[in-house]
């Protein structure tokens, strides 16, 4: 059906004039308009919506701009019992009744349900399709009297044959072959390791049976992709569920171990007690071992940061990589007040129904400390956040030194490192290279491949002569130590330079940087760019390490989704991002209380201590 236009409309509400029906005929058509979705599927989590896009599950923070918990409010407060109704199938009517408008393309903040790491995507489609989709699984949930809403698969929606649980050997057989050829033609990262990719499938072949269960397949095939060393890698489908309950708490490292703490960070799984030695009588340091397959096999900082965070399903880590079921409706924690605690505590806690979700941490926000110090929050690399950043620099200018905090940054766009790094180049100093990096030269990729991540070839028309000397000067040194240049592009370049706002000035004073494993991606380009900079520290861990351009492709048969690296990118000095990360220039761990939402920030005051030094 095509969208209505003013004409139409007019003809319809002249028509019904005439024929004594009321103006609500052209109102129907004018909501019609409204009736779309941002998302492929939505389901819900208690009162918590968590939403598919793209094959991969969120759980939404913002709607383009607009916090989801004041929409939840709002739904709430003008339709009563029918809020999951409104929000899941009518928001752009139910945003517009709050004052906002939803456009054809919107920006989205979310905390993916894997790893809690919050993200931004921008200009995703909201279409008339992906409403239909979950409007017709809301009634056939509301039909089965289910809490969760799956909608069908965008398979059918394109006319496609739906895919079942299990697929004919013959099937899986030529998705396999499909994997292949695809690794083969577009995988950046193919060759790192010593991956007998062959062999590897076969190993899987021979596994399966005349039946194969997509579910299984889809985990055979993670644990595969897991081992190239791509931190961005990842294979999904739609039988791809978690098992079992989740604990009712979360992981972290700290100085002394791993610390156990409730989602709401008030407090510790036992407030006397913060360190957890074992979960059900295994060692965490057992389990973060058992976890390692399931993992990408990237810096050791990123396997143990997202080992905890798989560690919130025990149920499924005992089932599939110790062989255990688990028979008992509770959970024994043993907890101790210190690593060397003599006498440490199990208790025993029940398991919880919900995912408990990271979110973003710190929770702070930009400010001056103590009158002198600026400190600039970047928890998210997001394009939106520039004016946020020239507002906030501008503040800084009269400040002692500068503190800017990326830790649990998961990634995300490089123009807030393009709009800082004009902030940091003296009126005597030369642009920089801050990345480097080539992209297989695959069919399912355009000659500007990269551009998205502002990396050009040396020879591009649109380099400055200044740049272009910082390239041929970088060029004529740069060693990468793992190069596999058959399929490959030639180089590409990330160039920070000036970027000429007027708002823009030199700032010349001290800067800490503040990292951790979990900063990823877009934040690992931001750290690698960044280090070693006149007057900039890095403190705190480091990061997780990752830089990809990754890109999805589809197995025809089962409908497992692959995401892989078509870039392989380098440290300016030569080092990848993927299995390294970024060091620190001084190590601070973080202390238990760092950890809750009433404790104190030790990273921070070292940062400060550090500055008030210089």
């Amino acid at each position: 059906m095509h969208q209505p236009t003013p004409r139409m409309l007019w003809i319809v509400i002249a028509i019904g004039v005439v024929a004594g029906i009321t103006l609500t005929i052209a109102t129907d058509l004018m909501e019609e308009g409204l009736k779309t979705s941002p998302f492929e599927a939505l389901r819900w989590n208690d009162d918590t919506p968590e939403v598919r896009i793209q094959r991969v599950w969120y759980r939404p923070v913002a709607i383009q701009g607009v916090d989801v918990d004041d929409v939840l409010a709002f739904c709430k407060k003008q339709y009563g019992s029918r809020l999951q109704k409104r929000f899941s199938e009518d928001l752009p009517a139910a945003m517009k009744a709050m004052g906002h408008r939803l456009p054809e393309r919107v920006d989205l903040k979310l905390a993916r349900l894997d790893d809690g790491v919050e993200v931004t995507l921008t200009d995703v489609p909201s279409t008339r399709s992906n409403r239909m989709a979950i409007w017709t699984a809301n009634r056939k949930a509301r039909n089965g009297n289910r809490n969760t809403i799956y909608p069908q698969s965008s398979r059918i929606r394109e006319g496609q044959p739906r895919i079942s649980g299990q697929i004919s050997r013959e099937n899986a057989l030529a998705d396999l072959a499909e994997l292949k050829e695809r690794l083969d033609d577009q995988f950046a990262y193919r060759n790192l390791r010593d991956i007998d990719l062959q062999a590897e499938l076969e190993r899987i072949q021979q596994s399966l049976g005349d039946e194969v269960t997509i579910k299984e397949l889809t985990w055979q095939l993670h644990e595969l992709m897991m081992t190239f060393g791509d931190g961005h890698a990842s294979v999904r489908s739609d039988d791809m569920e978690p098992y079992g309950m989740y604990t009712p708490f979360l992981l972290e490292d700290a100085s002394d171990g791993v610390v156990a703490f409730m989602p709401d960070r008030r407090g510790f799984l036992d407030a006397r007690r913060p360190y957890i030695l074992a979960i059900d009588g295994y060692p965490i340091e057992d389990l973060i071992e058992a976890v390692r397959p399931m993992i990408a096999a990237g810096s050791p900082q990123l396997v143990r940061s997202r080992a905890l965070r798989y560690l919130r399903f025990n149920q499924l880590v005992t089932r599939m990589l110790l062989g255990v079921r688990q028979t008992c409706c509770d959970i024994t924690c043993t907890l101790a007040t210190g690593p060397q605690d003599p006498e440490p505590v199990d208790i025993q806690i029940e398991w919880a129904g919900k995912r408990p979700i990271y979110g973003q941490w710190p929770r702070m926000e930009s400010e001056i400390i103590d009158g002198t110090i600026g400190y600039l929050r970047i928890e998210e690399m997001d394009d939106r956040l520039v004016q946020r950043i020239q507002r906030d620099m501008d503040a800084y200018r009269d400040t002692e030194g500068l503190i800017i905090d990326v830790r649990g940054n998961g990634g995300g766009t490089r123009l807030p490192l393009i709009t800082l790094a004009g902030y940091l180049l003296g009126p005597d100093e030369s642009p920089w290279v801050g990345n480097v990096a080539r992209y297989r030269l695959s069919d399912q990729f355009e000659p500007d491949h990269l551009n998205a991540r502002y990396m050009y070839r040396a020879d591009d028309p649109r380099w400055s002569d200044a740049q272009r000397q910082a390239i041929t000067t970088l060029a004529s040194q740069f060693t990468p130590e793992w190069d596999d240049p058959e399929g490959f592009s030639r180089w590409h370049y990330l160039v920070l330079d000036r970027t000429g706002s007027d708002s823009e000035y030199f700032y010349d004073r001290p800067i800490v940087i503040l990292s951790d494993a979990n900063c990823f991606s877009a934040t690992d380009i931001f750290l690698g760019a960044l280090s070693g900079r006149p007057n900039i520290t890095l403190m705190g861990s480091a990061s997780g390490g990752g830089s990809a351009r990754s890109q999805p492709f589809t197995l025809p048969n089962s409908g497992i989704e692959i995401r892989c690296a078509s870039m392989a990118s380098f440290r300016p000095d030569g080092r990848l991002y993927d299995g390294r990360g970024v060091e620190v220039d001084i190590e601070v761990f973080p202390e238990p209380h760092d950890l809750l939402s009433s404790g104190h920030d030790s990273v921070l005051d070292a940062a400060v201590k550090h500055i008030r030094s210089k």
